[in-house]
């Protein structure tokens, strides 16, 4: 049978997806009288690294620079011929049972209603196709195995429609933005990165007394970061015990909490600084020198 095939199994394996199975790990199949008879259900992801992270942000700044440049946002594969993937994954679309054809319909429709089942099966053979290349084909970042979103070539407020896999992680994090507001939203989350990564290198900085009089008591952004920044592949046992758990933050939310929040800037390769978003009494000058100097002995 056709959900036997190693090319299918690969299909959904790189978008993240395995037929729903038995405990023999046969895939149950609806043998009622309606369309489809297999279910798929979701993998567990890979995890995020932090050079993953890094070059989906390089890919999203290059292929931005080049739309503003050009005015295009081809995918790699827009001029290339469809191949026998494609056609097994009309095969997998074909054979899903409504249930399954509906939710991935969805996702790749980025929420947009699929209408008849002729045209869901359409949508997911799609997606299941684009996903099957193991990178974002805007950008050219390796994304296989990891947490991918749909996310638009073009800002979805503009009328963005031509949608492909990309890293959830960045995809949140860029929001619904083009051209120079895109490149900020990329360099502030380079920013976030880098400020995780002299963390990682340097543990210590978080004891340093202005972070500790900038955070005033309120530990949630900095835990925050430290929380997400694990989830991000990188290593923070160093900071173990220095700052007590509380609840998460969502990368929409962005490096702010709180009244008057740490931020923690830089730029890829360079020292880091600290600053805060207050009521510009805090020393900004000082406070980025002393950081700098920190950073620079990790």
């Amino acid at each position: 049978m056709f959900y036997n095939r190693p090319q299918v199994l690969d299909l959904l394996a790189a978008n993240n997806l395995k037929f729903v199975a038995d405990d023999r790990g046969k895939p149950v199949l609806d043998m009622s009288r309606k369309r489809g008879i297999v279910s798929v259900e979701p993998t567990e992801p890979f995890p995020y690294t932090p050079s993953a992270l890094y070059a989906a942000l390089n890919g999203a700044e290059r292929a931005e620079k080049e739309f503003m440049r050009t005015g295009q946002r081809p995918l790699s594969i827009d001029s290339r011929p469809k191949d026998s993937d494609y056609d097994a994954a009309r095969l997998i679309a074909a054979h899903l049972t409504n249930d399954s054809l509906k939710t991935l319909a969805s996702r790749g429709l980025h929420g947009r209603h699929a209408g008849d089942r002729a045209v869901m099966e359409q949508a997911v053979a799609d997606l299941i196709y684009k996903g099957s290349f193991g990178r974002d084909l805007y950008t050219g970042a390796p994304i296989v195995g990891m947490d991918t979103q749909m996310g638009h070539t073009t800002a979805n407020s503009l009328g963005g429609t031509d949608l492909r896999q990309e890293l959830a992680a960045i995809n949140m994090s860029l929001h619904d933005s083009e051209g120079t507001d895109r490149l900020e939203a990329i360099r502030r989350k380079k920013v976030q990165l880098n400020a995780m990564k002299a963390i990682e290198a340097n543990p210590e900085l978080l004891n340093h007394p202005e972070i500790q009089r900038l955070v005033m008591g309120d530990k949630t952004f900095v835990k925050d970061l430290l929380q997400k920044a694990e989830g991000y592949g990188f290593d923070m046992s160093g900071t173990r015990g220095m700052i007590q758990s509380q609840g998460p933050i969502s990368d929409s939310q962005g490096q702010v909490v709180g009244e008057k929040p740490l931020v923690i800037n830089a730029d890829e390769g360079s020292q880091v600084f600290v600053h805060t978003n207050g009521n510009g009494k805090n020393g900004h000058a000082k406070t980025q020198k002393e950081f700098n100097e920190l950073a620079s002995k990790k």
